[in-house]
C-alpha cells in the first residue's frame, strides 16, 4: 500500500515541476521526450493525438507498462477552451518500433487539472483520478500482448473520522481493506484475504481475466506452518461458478502425501469451506449498519448466516466423497430436504487430490440469485485445506487457507464475488478486437 502513496507523491511532485496552470503544447512534449524515442515514434504520438484541435498536455510519464524493456508513454491533455472538465487521458505502447495508442479514458476532474494524472513504475501505468474530497481512485494497468489489463485498483475515502483504504489486484486475486484513525494516522483495522469470482457456468475467459485463486502462501497458514515444506507440500487453487440454483466449487490440492479415510473417527486431509452469506452494506461487507449510531463499527460477529462445508474426498476407490453441514441459522424443513442436494465428487491426480462440489442456493437462504440489476455481489468465504502427512500424528496438521480465519468473525473471511454473466471482476480491452472482427466479417463469418 506505501507504493500506491508513493505513487501520488511523485505523480504531483513531476506535475507540478513540469507545469505552470496552463499545460504545455505538443512542440515542448515533442521537446523533453526526444532523449527517450526517435523522431518517427514522436511522429506516431503526435498523429494519434486529437487533429483539428488545440490542446495542452497537463501531465505525462514515460517508461515501460508493457515489460517488453522499450519506453511507452502515458499523457493526460485537455482541449483548449473546452469549458467542461473533461480531462482526456491515453496510454502508448511501443508495439513492433511504433508507438501505438492502447488506451484511451475520459474523466471529469473536480476543481482542478491536475487531479487527473499518470505515472508508470514497475510495468504498470497508474491513472489517478479524484472523486471529491479526501477520496482518490488510482487504477494500475499494464499491456501484453494486445490486450490493456486493469492489474489492479487503489482507493482511498473518508468515513466518518476514519480514512479507508482498499486494493483489489485483480491478476492476483488478493484484497485488502484498512481503516486508520485520521488524526493520528492509527491503524485500528486491517484484512487481506484472497478474493474467489464466481462466473456463471460455460463462460469462455480471455486474455487478462483469472478465475482461479492460488493459496500457497505462508501468510494463509494459521495453523502448522512449522510443518508445512512449501507449496509441493500443500498448497491448492480454487475456481467456483453458479448457475439458477447452485453454487459449484473446485478445488485442486497439491498434496505431496495424500492421508484418506480409513475409518469414520480416522483423521484424513480434506476440506472447508465457510460462507458468510450476510450482505448488510452493498459497498463494504466489513462494516456493521446501525441506524441509532452513525459511529464506524466492524462485523467482527454474527449471530446468523453462517455456514460450513467440510468436504471429505472418501479413499478414492470404494468409499465416496461426502459432505457434512453444519450452520449458525434455525434451517427450515425445505432447507433440511435442499441439504440433500449437497453433492461432491473426488479423485486422485499427480500432485495430490481434487474434490468438486455444489450447494443450493435455496440450502444458503438465497431463493434467488442475489444478482439484479448488473451488480457484483460479495460474500465472505474462506477455504481451508486440511492437511495430514501422517495419519498417526494428528497434531501434526498444516491448514491453508484463504484468509486469515476465525470462524464466528465475519470480517476475517476471504471473499466470493458473484458476478453478473455479462460482467468481469477485472478488466481487459484487446486493441486488435476491432481489426479482428472487420477482417471475419469481410471473410463472411
Amino acid at each position: 500500500m506505501k507504493k500506491f502513496f508513493l505513487y501520488i507523491i511523485a505523480l504531483f511532485l513531476f506535475t507540478f515541476n513540469s507545469y505552470s496552470q496552463s499545460g504545455i503544447k505538443f512542440p515542448e512534449l515533442a521537446k523533453r521526450i526526444e532523449p527517450y524515442f526517435d523522431n518517427a515514434l514522436i511522429d506516431d504520438l503526435k498523429e494519434q493525438l486529437p487533429q483539428g484541435s488545440e490542446f495542452n498536455i497537463w501531465g505525462y510519464d514515460i517508461g515501460d507498462f508493457s515489460g517488453d524493456g522499450n519506453n511507452d508513454i502515458a499523457m493526460s491533455i485537455r482541449l483548449s477552451g473546452d469549458r467542461s472538465r473533461k480531462m482526456y487521458v491515453y496510454l502508448f505502447a511501443d508495439i513492433d518500433g511504433f508507438l501505438q495508442k492502447v488506451g484511451q479514458y475520459i474523466y471529469d476532474f473536480v476543481e482542478l487539472p491536475l487531479e487527473i494524472g499518470v505515472v508508470i513504475r514497475d510495468n504498470k501505468c497508474i491513472v489517478t483520478k479524484k472523486n471529491k474530497q479526501y477520496d482518490w481512485i488510482m487504477d494500475a494497468y499494464s499491456f501484453d500482448n494486445g490486450s490493456l489489463i486493469k492489474s489492479e485498483v487503489f482507493a482511498t475515502r473518508r468515513i466518518s473520522d476514519l480514512t479507508y483504504e482498499k486494493i483489489r489486484n485483480y491478476i492476483e486475486l488478493t484484497g485488502s481493506d484498512k481503516y486508520i484513525q485520521t488524526k493520528n494516522g492509527k491503524e485500528i483495522f486491517f484484512r487481506k484475504y484472497l478474493i474467489l469470482p464466481s462466473y456463471y457456468r460455460g463462460k469462455k475467459f480471455y486474455k487478462g481475466y483469472n478465475a482461479e485463486l492460488v493459496s500457497d502462501n505462508v501468510d494463509y497458514i494459521p495453523v502448522g506452518a512449522y510443518y508445512w515444506k512449501g507449496e509441493d507440500d500443500c498448497s491448492f487453487k480454487a475456481s467456483s461458478a453458479y448457475d439458477e440454483n447452485y453454487l459449484y466449487f473446485t478445488i485442486d490440492i497439491s498434496d505431496d502425501i495424500v492421508v484418506t479415510q480409513n475409518c469414520d473417527t480416522c483423521i484424513c486431509d480434506m476440506v472447508d469451506v465457510w460462507l458468510d452469506v450476510n450482505n448488510d452494506d452493498e459497498e463494504n461487507r466489513f462494516l456493521q449498519k446501525d441506524s441509532k449510531d452513525s459511529k464506524i463499527k466492524f462485523r467482527e460477529s454474527a449471530q446468523s448466516g453462517i455456514f460450513k462445508f467440510s468436504i471429505f474426498p472418501g479413499n478414492f476407490t470404494d468409499k465416496e466423497a461426502y459432505v457434512k453441514i453444519a450452520t449458525s441459522d434455525d434451517i427450515s424443513v425445505e432447507q433440511k430436504t435442499d441439504s440433500k442436494l449437497v453433492k461432491a465428487i473426488s479423485n486422485l491426480n499427480d500432485n495430490g487430490y481434487i474434490v468438486k462440489f455444489k450447494i443450493p442456493f435455496s440450502l444458503l437462504g438465497l431463493i434467488d440469485i442475489p444478482l439484479k440489476e448488473n451488480k457484483q455481489i460479495e460474500l465472505g468465504c474462506t477455504i481451508i485445506v486440511n492437511d495430514y502427512d501422517n495419519e498417526f500424528r494428528p497434531e501434526e496438521l498444516t491448514q491453508i487457507m484463504t484468509s486469515s480465519f476465525s470462524p464466528f468473525n465475519p470480517s476475517s473471511y476471504g471473499s466470493l464475488i458473484l458476478v453478473p454473466k455479462k460482467e468481469w471482476f477485472g478488466e481487459s480491452v484487446n486493441i486488435y478486437t476491432e481489426d479482428i472482427v472487420k477482417n471475419l466479417l469481410e471473410y463472411g463469418f
